[in-house]
């Protein structure tokens, strides 16, 4: 039986994308399908998939969660995918509109709010677009969206430099989890693959036969990192340590 995977349909998993499926042992060893943040999560929560890369503030949700590669979607300073986003000050925002794509970003938004910005919003989901209801509200953008809209606002917060600039760690948004334990020679081949894919990113994204509507190229060598250091597990403990004190989890 193939290794179900699945993959987070955004631009900055473009390199991963890439060398998964051109690894042609993985041909034989795995299955792919494709979604956005939360679907993907639930997909392995649900042991639809046995492994996806998934948003880290979803770990706790997974059954037997395994994080299996040295590879993930970090930041160290700025990303510039994810953003929230007003055309007021922070000091001057009484309502935060979170994004029902990514929990990982709505657990950090709240972090922030409590022990950075040391702010009191009311926090309200929303489905979809970027408009802001009045000038006191602010949204987050994720992913393609942030990138594409940024300019539309007065006020753009990038969260991964103010997670940066308030704890000194870069962020970790995704990892590569499994629900269950994965065949050795199927996880050598995978973080093969994602390695080939983290180093030829102008293959990468040649292959996808597309025009972007923001600098791709910068985006993926200078916004996004790849690898999982020591350093990043570091911060996805402390995100997790907040996150429960905020009772988040």
């Amino acid at each position: 039986m193939k290794t179900r995977v699945s993959i987070i349909d955004y631009s900055n998993t473009i390199p991963f994308t890439y060398g998964l499926l051109r690894s042609k042992p993985l041909q034989s060893l795995a299955s792919f399908s494709f979604g956005y943040p939360a679907q993907v999560a639930q997909m392995l929560c649900s042991n639809e998939v046995d492994l996806s890369i998934i948003s880290i503030g979803a770990i706790p949700s997974i059954p037997d969660a395994q994080i299996i590669s040295n590879y993930c979607i970090s930041a160290s300073q700025r990303v510039d995918s994810v953003l929230l986003c007003s055309n007021k000050p922070l000091d001057e925002v009484s309502v935060i509109t979170l994004d029902y794509q990514s929990r990982t970003t709505n657990i950090l938004v709240q972090i922030l709010a409590k022990y950075v910005w040391n702010i009191t919003p009311k926090f309200q989901m929303s489905e979809s677009g970027y408009e802001l209801k009045d000038d006191s509200s602010a949204k987050i953008i994720i992913g393609d969206r942030a990138l594409q809209n940024a300019h539309k606002f007065a006020f753009v917060y990038d969260l991964a430099k103010e997670w940066y600039e308030a704890f000194h760690l870069p962020f970790v948004f995704a990892a590569w989890v499994a629900n269950k334990q994965l065949p050795q020679n199927f996880v050598e081949e995978f973080n093969a693959a994602c390695k080939y894919g983290v180093e030829h990113i102008d293959d990468a994204i040649a292959s996808m036969h597309k025009t972007f509507s923001f600098d791709i190229v910068n985006y993926l060598y200078h916004s996004v990192e790849f690898e999982l250091s020591e350093q990043k597990r570091q911060s996805m403990e402390l995100y997790f340590e907040k996150a429960r004190e905020m009772q988040l989890l």
